[in-house]
């Protein structure tokens, strides 16, 4: 099997995960930011407790070797494989079968996971599906570090400015329209990622002058140097939502081939700009939410967002 047919079964297998039937009732999970930059939460696997980064672009759930020989769950003699999106490539992973995957009172069972033995997340390994929870809206309060799931319309905040923006999808992952210097993208919503960054294309397009996309270095601990691109813009739009003197990274995931969107101005929304809201999903209405306190500029992490 090729590498786009296996990837596109992949997401035909993740069907279940992705349009789940919508639960009746609430629960509410507490998250973490961690030290890189992901938000991760507490799962419970066969009834032993690990963290997993909570993905809202995943296609798949990822298990990683530790965990998986803590709940005693093995590779099987010969597994089949798969290919599914991590790190902004296409990797390949064999499958495991899991008894129980449970976060907050939500649990799935025998359910397939890729098995994780070789990419190594700073934070862990797993990886759970946003998509697989089966509520009507995901609330993501990034003030209170917590994740409110409920089946009714997203929560009225009092005060506060609301930017509602319809969500596409492209191989079932969430996508809204954004602007980077007036030019307009797609951006990946993904709380899997710890860094937002652009694609090629986008850049290109939203340069408004020679020096505008740059390359620089960055110097570790250990005297390493690596060398990533920059694209200096002056403004970024979500809606009327702005943020001015807009620096990102810009990068080409493997993905983006698989989507058919390599030519196509792109960004990941990762957690360093998402956490400036209280970011609400409404998945019967496929809506993004993005709430402001208020009208005036949020400011988080040197991000500051001002409603228009």
């Amino acid at each position: 099997m090729t590498r786009a047919r296996k990837w596109l079964a992949a997401l035909a297998m993740s069907l279940t995960l992705q349009a789940p039937a919508i639960a009746s009732g609430s629960d509410e999970v507490q998250f973490e930011i961690t030290d890189t930059g992901h938000l991760v939460v507490t799962v419970h696997v066969n009834d032993r407790t690990s963290l997993a980064i909570l993905d809202t672009a995943a296609t798949f759930p990822i298990l990683d070797r530790e965990t998986a020989n803590a709940a005693a769950i093995y590779l099987p003699e010969v597994p089949e494989l798969i290919d599914i999106v991590g790190l902004g490539e296409v990797r390949t992973f064999p499958l495991v079968q899991i008894g129980q995957l449970a976060l907050g009172t939500f649990e799935l069972e025998e359910l397939r996971a890729a098995y994780n033995s070789k990419v190594r997340f700073p934070s862990t390994g797993n990886v759970f599906p946003a998509s697989a929870l089966p509520y009507r809206t995901l609330d993501f309060d990034f003030e209170r570090h917590r994740l409110l799931m409920y089946d009714r319309a997203p929560a009225s905040i009092r005060g506060a400015h609301v930017e509602r923006l319809p969500i596409e999808r492209h191989g079932g992952l969430p996508f809204v329209k954004v602007r980077v210097n007036g030019v307009e993208g797609l951006a990946l919503v993904d709380t899997g990622a710890s860094l937002s960054y652009v694609n090629s294309a986008f850049a290109q397009g939203a340069a408004r002058s020679s020096d505008a996309i740059r390359s620089i270095e960055l110097i570790g601990a250990t005297g390493n140097a690596t060398s990533i691109t920059v694209l200096h813009s002056r403004r970024f739009e979500l809606g009327s939502v702005k943020l001015d003197r807009f620096d990102v990274v810009v990068s080409n995931p493997e993905f983006l081939e698989m989507l058919g969107l390599e030519n196509v101005p792109v960004m990941v929304l990762g957690i360093d700009i998402l956490k400036a809201f209280r970011l609400q999903i409404d998945r019967e209405k496929e809506e993004l939410r993005l709430v402001l306190p208020g009208r005036g500029p949020l400011a988080q992490a040197g991000i500051s967002f001002r409603a228009r």
